[in-house]
Formats: structure tokens, C-alpha cells, sequence
């Protein structure tokens, strides 16, 4: 099979065998296919700037109420009226805008699921960052350096004390994606049979209280470090003396964990580092639950035998534009539990798998 592969790649990657096949129409559609895979990798930066300007002048909020002509865009936007026939004609062929036959324009199916994501748009205008970090991703291969995202994640240096200020910026942003993590998560597992709950890294709140909403007898706990815990007091001070949400601050890596909790919840927490301190903190975690306790490990995962798209690439870039940490495949995450002592280890993929995916793991 391997021979005859290589006997294939070598023939398609003549530009002679190109001519000939699009004279033969049997294959001219395979050739066709993969020209458009090929183009559309090579416009694909493109298609995400067109989508990075439709939120920055927000027209999704501006469409939203039906549809528009070229002049209210641009009286809206500010742009000139040829740029703006430009965009809109730009945000219909990827598919975020339909041009109807009277020349208006009005949102998609797809363009308006962005606005009913919570914060969608705000993690869209986070990638500005990002993709001047891959400008030149040959050189983010090869030499670890002070990235717009090592600096925006401020956690990430560990030795770095962090202010009030950076994590209150960078937990904002991490809420935002956790309420999209905690309906996924929340939605794989049943939590009824658990009494007390720790959320390990737990950021300014978001996923406990979308825990407390739907188990509002459950005892939670929330640990991270002291700023960002003090950006979590802000956000459930409004339910006072009800919210049975203990918040306690120190570092998971050098500190003792609290202990007697019978569930313990990683979210968006161990692809941010490295093997090392992923191993220490999955054996502190094994020491501080309570016996039959449980671990929920959430967060987007390599593939196994097959790459992903979203873990392989989005994140396996992301983490490496952060200088730190890295997606892990399933069968990665098992053999690090294994080794901490933890059995009856289950995969639980949902749906949005893009989004996380999630591990259930046992104490005994």
C-alpha cells in the first residue's frame, strides 16, 4: 500500500500529469477537487480577515434585524461605498452574507449563529494577536520567543507575578470561551451523585456558576491564583451568603490542593503546560480527592491516529505561539493518569469535539 502511494504522489506531482488529466473527464472532477482544497488553504487567511472585519465594524448586530442596501452599510460602517460592495460580496462567497436580486444584503444561517454564541465576537477580535504572532510561522517553529500571546496569557512565564489588572484581562477572555466549554462538559457529564466539587484553575467563575445553576445543592469550590481569584469575588459577590461557592486562592503547581472533594474538575488547564508539570499535577490531584472520587479533564485534544483540525492545528499553533504546553491525544492523557493511579478511565467526545473533549477518570 505504502509503494504504491508513493508511486501516486510522485506521478500527481507532475505538472504534466495535471494537463493530461484535465483532457480526461472521468478524473477531471478529482483534479478539480483538489485544486479547490489547494486554493482554499492557500485564501484561507483571507477568509478569516473577511470575518475579522465583519465583527470589528459589527455588522452582524447591524444585519441583524433584516436586510440592508450598500448606502445604510456604509452610512453604518463608515466605509466607502466600492469597499464596502467589496465586503459584503467578500462575506457572501464565504458564505456569512446572502446578496439577495434587488442588490440588499442580509445575514446567513451561519452569520447569525455568530452573534448567538456568547462572546463569539470577542474571541474572533482576540485573533488580531494571534495571527500577527504567525506571520512568520516558520520562525515560531524554530525559536521559543516573546510572542502577543505568551504576554497576553500572563500566567504563562511561571516565575511572572501576576496583577489584579492582567487577570482580570486575560480571565475575561477566558470566561468567555468557558461558557461555550461548560455547556459542552456539563452536558457529557451527570454530577448528581457527587456532593462536593473542585474547580482546579477555575478563572473568574464562569464554569462554577454554570454548575451551581444546574446543581444547586452540590458544594463548590473554586482554586486559582490570588489575582484571579480576586476577579471571581467580583463576579458572584451578588449572590452573597447563598452562593456556597468557596473561592481559595494559591498556585496548583507549588501548593497543596484541598482535599475531600469527591469530583475535581481540569477545564482548559492542562494543555497550557508542559509534560512535567502536567504529571506533578495529575498526581496531586490523585492525592487530594477523596477515595472513588472522580477527575473531569475538559479540553480540546489531538487526535490519535488521526490529527484534527482543531487540536493538531488551531490549538497545537495556539499553545505554540504561547510558548507553553501543547493538545494532548486521548491516548496521552490516559498513560499520565495510568501512571498517577487513576482506573476506569473513559473518553466522553460530544458533538462540538472542536470545542473539548472530555475524560472521566477514577480513584480507587
Amino acid at each position: 500500500m505504502e509503494i504504491f502511494t508513493n508511486w501516486m504522489n510522485n506521478l500527481v506531482a507532475k505538472p504534466s500529469f495535471h494537463s493530461l488529466i484535465k483532457k480526461i473527464p472521468i478524473i477531471r472532477r478529482l483534479a478539480f477537487n483538489d485544486g479547490k482544497i489547494i486554493y482554499d488553504l492557500v485564501a484561507g487567511f483571507v477568509y478569516s480577515q473577511v470575518l475579522l472585519a465583519i465583527i470589528e465594524l459589527r455588522l452582524i448586530d447591524f444585519l441583524i434585524t433584516g436586510k440592508k442596501k450598500i448606502d445604510d452599510i456604509s452610512r453604518f460602517t463608515g466605509l466607502p461605498y466600492d469597499k464596502c460592495i467589496l465586503l459584503c460580496n467578500a462575506a457572501a462567497s464565504v458564505g456569512l452574507l446572502k446578496k439577495n436580486k434587488d442588490s440588499t444584503y442580509r445575514l446567513t444561517r451561519i452569520g447569525a449563529a455568530i452573534k448567538g454564541v456568547l462572546g463569539l465576537d470577542k474571541m474572533i477580535l482576540h485573533h488580531k494577536m494571534f495571527y500577527r504572532d504567525l506571520i512568520d510561522p516558520v520562525k515560531l517553529l524554530n525559536k521559543n520567543f516573546n510572542t502577543e500571546l505568551r504576554n497576553f496569557w500572563t500566567y504563562v512565564p511561571s516565575n511572572k507575578k501576576i496583577t489584579k489588572e492582567e487577570a482580570k484581562t486575560y480571565s475575561e477572555l477566558m470566561g468567555i470561551s468557558q461558557h461555550i466549554v461548560a455547556e459542552e462538559t456539563l452536558n457529557l457529564v451527570n454530577l448528581n451523585p457527587f456532593k462536593s466539587l473542585l474547580d482546579l484553575g477555575g478563572g473568574n467563575g464562569t464554569f462554577i456558576l454554570e454548575v451551581r445553576r444546574r446543581y444547586p445543592n452540590l458544594i463548590l469550590n473554586v482554586f486559582d491564583l490570588p489575582s484571579v481569584i480576586e476577579t471571581a469575588k467580583s463576579k458572584i459577590s451578588h449572590l452573597g451568603h447563598k452562593s456556597k461557592i468557596k473561592l481559595i486562592p494559591g498556585n496548583f503547581i507549588e501548593d497543596k490542593l484541598p482535599d475531600g472533594n469527591d469530583i475535581i474538575f481540569l477545564n482548559r488547564v492542562l494543555y497550557d503546560h508542559n509534560d512535567t508539570n502536567v504529571e506533578l499535577l495529575i498526581k496531586k490531584i490523585f492525592d487530594a480527592l477523596s477515595p472513588g472520587g472522580h477527575l473531569i479533564i475538559s479540553e480540546p485534544m489531538a487526535g490519535n491516529e488521526k490529527p484534527t483540525r482543531s487540536g493538531d492545528a488551531y490549538f497545537g499553533f495556539y499553545t505554540l505561539a504561547m510558548t507553553s504546553g501543547k493538545p494532548r491525544s486521548k491516548n496521552e492523557h490516559f498513560k499520565v493518569l495510568k501512571k498517577s493511579g487513576f482506573k476506569q478511565l473513559k473518553f466522553l467526545q460530544g458533538t462540538n469535539d472542536f470545542v473539548t473533549s472530555v475524560i472521566l477518570a477514577k480513584k480507587k
